[in-house]
């Protein structure tokens, strides 16, 4: 918790809310929304697997995906050298993403099940990138803040 409040100093929000950071980070989400959504739409339309279950295996491949990307680009000045430091901020990543996919299932599951207890493929896309939308800025804030500590230095 220290942490976070040595990084809410104005020198480092400013930092974190970068446009060129944001802008990155959009970018990598967008790649892991596609992740998400083509592993979730595979699993439940082509494969019948249970919604749920397959939502968090489609969340956790675009994690890691997600993870990787903003390592070396996004956040690549940011965050402490070293593999032990970057196993260290893989864990924080999930950890700290983990509420984000609990947002985005939790809007995912409140849609299809105003839908239609028989939702089709284009409807479950919509109501998986619509929760996606919903955890990006969170997440984005979390991240800086927890996984990459933005503004703290190397």
């Amino acid at each position: 918790m220290e942490d976070i409040m040595k990084s809410l100093k104005v020198g480092n929000v400013r930092n974190i809310f970068s446009i060129i950071k944001f802008s990155k980070f959009t970018i990598v989400g967008i790649m892991g929304a596609l992740i998400d959504n083509m592993t979730l739409s595979l699993l439940v339309i082509l494969m019948n697997f249970s919604l749920i279950p397959s939502k968090l295996i489609g969340a956790e491949m675009a994690i890691i995906a997600m993870f990787l990307v903003n390592e070396h680009w996004t956040f690549s000045e940011d965050g402490f050298g070293g593999k032990y430091q970057k196993l260290i901020r893989f864990m924080k990543s999930n950890l700290v993403r983990s509420i984000g996919v609990m947002v985005a299932t939790g809007v995912m599951v409140t849609i299809i099940g105003r839908i239609s207890p028989e939702y089709g493929g284009a409807e479950l896309v919509l109501a998986n990138v619509t929760g996606i939308v919903a955890g990006l800025v969170v997440n984005y804030v979390l991240e800086s803040l927890i996984t990459w500590q933005v503004g703290r230095g190397n």
